[in-house]
């Protein structure tokens, strides 16, 4: 795999020595990326480039719009026909 595509925070499938794990990328240097293990029990923090099998990128979510941002503490005031209910008799 290309270690251009790989960076800081995304998720990798590492395979080293017929053992599959799961990663987050911490750094890329001198072509080897060092990684923290999503799993206990795994000693290997690093892997090369061949040694990666699969990646996921870490994407941010979308932003909130003007029209959808809270405006610090104040609640937001509902429709008056939200708030009543029908009488029942």
């Amino acid at each position: 795999m290309k270690l251009a595509y790989i960076h800081a925070d995304d998720v990798i499938e590492v395979n080293k020595g017929g053992r599959r794990m799961y990663g987050r990328v911490v750094e890329i240097r001198d072509g080897v990326v060092q990684f923290e293990p999503l799993c206990r029990g795994i000693s290997y923090r690093h892997a090369s480039a061949r040694e990666i099998v699969r990646h996921w990128r870490k994407t941010g979510r979308r932003g909130l719009g003007p029209a959808d941002e809270p405006d610090g503490d104040q609640p937001v005031p509902l429709p008056r026909e939200q708030l009543s209910l029908p009488m029942v008799k």
